[in-house]
């Protein structure tokens, strides 16, 4: 809780008041909350807030917070803000998608009741598009999962990808209008990336979307592996301990799925009975992974919107064993 008072004051320019507890408030809440967060009662700006903090952070989830968050302002009748050292894009996700208010000391500040959301480093965003183009996704995602990039020419970065030395500088001028690298060089132009590759992801993340444009139902599965790559919650069990489940996904660049219909390699049906789907991606799965599974960045960006709260703890520990 100093590093909290000490970030408002940084963010703010005035100081957290402590109070005491108003009567009988953490009396009111159950046992297991009031042991399983610590309680700083303040008031800034003219606002009683409580401040919580969970004292096992790793354990706190979205669902759980919606549930414990009410009974404590309840208890208080105030409103709370979460206090959290660090958080998952996730949780983050989910918070600001439920209104909770929160603080992460030395990074980010969201309080929608008194209409301040402030983050330690905000993203500069691409003037010539809200989010990466699928050739900038794909070489980015190259970049932090196959082989680095650093110093690769354009032309040396294009063969990679059987794309043009064109759309490679276009991809390159939106990683670097993102911030997330820079080009250099002035007749042989090249890539350098300044930040590690966790930083690069949490930097890029705004821009990125989930490659999958359509699903298909397929009567039977891909004959030739060389085309497609395994997909979905069942790839997601290949980087965690979730089970496969019965539905097999597959993906599939679209325009290897357009050729591969037209010569009847690919049959795909309206009847969703069936136990088999084929995700038509916006880029090629298989430029990046040589296993028989999607790359786990892009399994991420295909998954992130998924309700299941199973898939997406999943998920994070997956990307922890990525950028560990």
């Amino acid at each position: 809780m100093i590093e909290l008072k000490s970030y408002i004051r940084k963010v703010t320019g005035v100081d957290v008041e402590e109070l005491g507890y108003p009567a009988d408030a953490l009396q009111r809440l159950p046992l297991f909350i009031r042991e399983g967060y610590d309680f700083l009662f303040g008031e800034i700006y003219d606002h009683q807030i409580v401040f919580v903090e969970p004292n096992a952070a790793d354990d706190a989830t979205p669902s759980q917070l919606q549930k414990h968050i009410p009974k404590i302002e309840s208890a208080f009748e105030h409103p709370v803000v979460l206090v959290i050292d660090d958080m998952t894009y996730y949780l983050k996700e989910q918070l600001i998608k439920s209104r909770i208010s929160f603080i992460v000391p030395g990074k980010q500040l969201f309080i929608p009741f008194m209409f301040m959301d402030l983050s330690e480093q905000p993203k500069i965003r691409t003037t010539r598009s809200e989010y990466f183009s699928p050739s900038t996704q794909c070489v980015l995602i190259y970049h932090l999962w196959v082989a680095s990039l650093e110093g690769l020419n354009f032309q040396e970065i294009a063969d990679l990808f059987d794309y043009t030395p064109r759309t490679i500088g276009r991809s390159a001028k939106e990683l670097e209008d993102a911030g997330v690298c820079r080009i250099a060089g002035s007749k042989s132009k090249l890539l350098e990336f300044s930040l590690n590759k966790r930083d690069i992801w949490e930097r890029a993340l705004d821009y990125l979307v989930s490659p999958v444009k359509e699903s298909k139902w397929l009567f039977s599965e891909p004959d030739d592996r060389r085309y497609y790559r395994i997909a979905g919650v069942s790839a997601l069990s290949r980087y965690s301990n979730i089970s496969p489940g019965r539905q097999k996904v597959y993906a599939m660049e679209a325009k290897t799925y357009r050729e591969l219909k037209n010569k009847g390699e690919v049959t795909d049906t309206l009847f969703n009975e069936v136990d088999k789907q084929l995700q038509i991606w916006s880029y090629d799965p298989t430029l990046l992974t040589s296993d028989d599974f999607v790359d786990p960045l892009s399994l991420y960006l295909s998954l992130k919107d998924d309700p299941d709260e199973r898939v997406q703890i999943e998920m994070e520990k997956m990307l922890e064993e990525v950028f560990k």
